[in-house]
């Protein structure tokens, strides 16, 4: 990524670069690697408590922040702003214009792109990717601003509509296939149980004896 990477190499070694990590506030470095050749790349593996927090520790570094950027975060109506401002500071090297700068932005919640400079930008799934030439983050200071949308109410009371929808036929389900199963029981029971004995006559008394010459 540099032209003339022998005069800082020793500024890349890990140990040193840890070192600087260990000031910073808010910020921690979880794993670093770099390549060899006549191209090395660093690779920053970088977790942070705010965004506020990261952008303070890229301003403490200029050549940092060149390519981390400066970020602002407002409030617009109910929503919030995003915004990430590229080419700030100063950086130790010549940027080559053969190679890209290649920004990824996720969110938890639906955003809305808003503006950016960039000749090349996707969103899809929460996700926006910016990327530029890396001489043209110092030359033009690219930005890029994404706004955060609200959650609708009305949205999340259809969703709720739609889910007690759903379980009060799955319980009419449950229940009628009960009823169903109960009925088949019934009937397979009255089928299957023996026939009962008849119930006992009660004993006939005598009449009384025929005398002769009387008719029976």
């Amino acid at each position: 990524l540099v032209t003339k990477f022998d005069s800082v190499r020793d500024e890349f070694s890990e140990a040193k670069i840890r070192v600087r990590f260990a000031g910073v506030s808010g910020v921690t470095l979880t794993s670093y690697t770099i390549t060899e050749g006549r191209f090395p790349e660093a690779t920053f593996h970088v977790s942070f408590s705010s965004l506020e927090k990261l952008s303070a520790a890229a301003e403490s570094n200029a050549p940092a922040q060149h390519l981390v950027g400066v970020f602002q975060i407002k409030k617009e109506n109910e929503n919030m702003v995003v915004e990430r401002k590229l080419g700030e500071g100063k950086p130790s090297m010549e940027l080559p214009s053969d190679k890209n700068g290649i920004y990824k932005m996720h969110f938890e919640v639906p955003i809305e792109v808003v503006g950016t400079n960039s000749e090349f930008f996707d969103k899809s799934n929460s996700d926006v990717r910016y990327r530029w030439p890396l001489a043209q983050i110092t030359s033009q200071q690219p930005a890029m601003t994404n706004r955060i949308l609200k959650p609708r109410p009305w949205l999340a009371i259809a969703i709720g509509f739609v889910v007690l929808c759903v379980v009060v036929r799955i319980v009419m389900g449950l229940v009628s296939k009960r009823k169903k199963i109960a009925s088949a029981q019934s009937e397979t029971a009255m089928k299957t149980a023996p026939d009962s004995p008849p119930a006992p006559q009660p004993p006939q008394r005598p009449g009384p004896p025929n005398r002769p010459g009387q008719p029976r």
